[in-house]
């Protein structure tokens, strides 16, 4: 199983530019978890310490928005896919989570927890430096995009927002 998740890995974002050695130790850190479809992974304000990696599926990411009749409701801000990671703002020191996050197909994530990727950084400076650059691209990305849905600019097409591979 060490093999697939190191290929997934690859594959990530946030992960670009690591070395093979690199991803093996992130690799080391991994456990997979399943999850069926509308099982929601974490809801916003929840405490985390966890980050995922989507090897299979699709999740919906939610904010609670005021409507204009000054209700909460839930409104969409982005759709995650295979690739793609969410819960990694864990690995900049917040603990609690900024949106909910549901599954919308079944799924299968790679879980790393932050105490885990700490100590690894603290072992390989190197891999954090990397990591937290590409986060940082990563965080720019997902923000630019759900600002323009919010502000209506884009749609979802064919269920995918600027799905990046």
């Amino acid at each position: 199983m060490t093999a697939q998740i190191v290929e997934y890995l690859r594959r990530v974002v946030i992960f670009g530019g690591l070395t093979d050695e690199d991803i093996l130790q992130l690799a080391s850190l991994c456990r997979v978890q399943k999850m069926a479809p509308n099982q929601v992974v974490f809801n916003e304000g929840d405490d985390g310490d966890e980050m995922m990696v989507i090897i299979e599926g699709c999740v919906r990411v939610s904010l609670m928005t005021r409507t204009a009749q000054g209700t909460m409701t839930p409104s969409t801000i982005n759709m995650l896919y295979s690739g793609q990671s969410f819960g990694e703002m864990v690995l900049l020191g917040g603990a609690t989570r900024s949106a909910t996050v549901i599954c919308v197909d079944p799924c299968v994530f790679l879980v790393i927890r932050e105490r885990d990727f700490a100590a690894l950084c603290e072992k390989s400076p190197r891999i954090g430096y990397k990591v937290m650059r590409n986060l940082a691209s990563d965080l720019s990305y997902k923000l630019r995009s759900s600002n323009l849905l919010l502000r209506g600019n884009i749609r979802w097409q064919g269920g995918e927002l600027g799905k990046r591979t």
